[in-house]
């Protein structure tokens, strides 16, 4: 009888603790774990914010605030258009502030001058996917006096800021010394244009000394015309024109078959037919 009661003690025990355990399986009791919120849409107006500072080395840095989601692509743009000069460079928004530059002159010191930055922001379908969550995927969740319709329907940001670089009296010299190498440039490929027309006289001859005289004029007009084309590698991407005549007016003054050709290239970019 004792045994008896042992067992069946036993018994109780084991089958309360198999019901206070799950055994593995799945609670009937809902999951507490919270929903992942969807990310939140841009809800104020855009502010952007950017001012142009110098470097020791006469270089411009183009920096800023902004309240544009991280991330986000913009494209910044530094131009004077008293010398033709105008260079991008793109930045993006890293805990919202952006940079962008320096902008130099051909790996040198800016001219003294007036510059515009112009700070935009591409259009959302060019803008990683994160950044349209909150824009909007044409833009439509953006407002403000900073934001435009573009040509394409999808809303962009525009802001600029003017920076004045040096004197009054250094930003006109600087002014004139450029006028001047623009037409000095011009000039010179003008002038060797003509020489390389007046060599054709001397070219696909069998005539020795036509051939000799075409040599002796080679040589010194290609000498022109590497220096004239170091002139123009130092103007601005306005002047592309003049960069492109310098280009072919070397083998414009040679003792080329195709020489006439590069002649009528010349002519044409001078002409301002690229």
């Amino acid at each position: 009888m004792k045994k008896f009661l042992l067992l069946a003690s036993m018994l109780s025990i084991c089958l309360s603790i198999a019901a206070c355990s799950d055994g593995g399986g799945k609670s009937d009791q809902p999951s507490t774990q919270a929903p992942v919120s969807p990310t939140a849409i841009m809800s104020e107006d855009v502010r952007l914010n950017a001012e142009v500072t110098r470097t020791d080395n006469g270089r411009l840095l183009v920096s800023g605030k902004t309240n544009l989601p991280d991330k986000t692509s913009l494209l910044v743009t530094l131009s004077n258009e008293a010398v033709g000069y105008t260079a991008q460079d793109k930045a993006t928004v890293i805990d919202g502030r952006f940079s962008a530059g320096p902008f130099s002159q051909q790996s040198r010191g800016l001219e003294a001058g007036q510059y515009t930055a112009e700070i935009v922001m591409p259009i959302p379908r060019v803008q990683p996917t994160e950044v349209q969550s909150v824009i909007g995927d044409v833009g439509q969740h953006l407002t403000g006096e900073l934001v435009q319709d573009s040509s394409v329907g999808e809303k962009v940001v525009k802001h600029s800021v003017s920076y004045t670089l040096g004197s009054e009296g250094s930003i006109q010299q600087a002014q004139s010394d450029h006028a001047s190498l623009v037409s000095e440039v011009r000039e010179e490929i003008e002038h060797l244009l003509m020489a390389g027309l007046g060599m054709e006289q001397y070219r696909n001859t069998d005539d020795l000394s036509a051939l000799k005289v075409c040599g002796e004029k080679m040589r010194v007009n290609q000498e022109r015309a590497k220096k004239v084309r170091e002139r123009a590698d130092t103007l601005p991407i306005s002047q592309i024109s003049l960069k492109v005549a310098s280009v072919d007016v070397h083998p414009c003054v040679s003792c080329s078959g195709t020489a006439l050709e590069a002649c009528e290239r010349v002519k044409e970019a001078l002409d301002g037919e690229l």
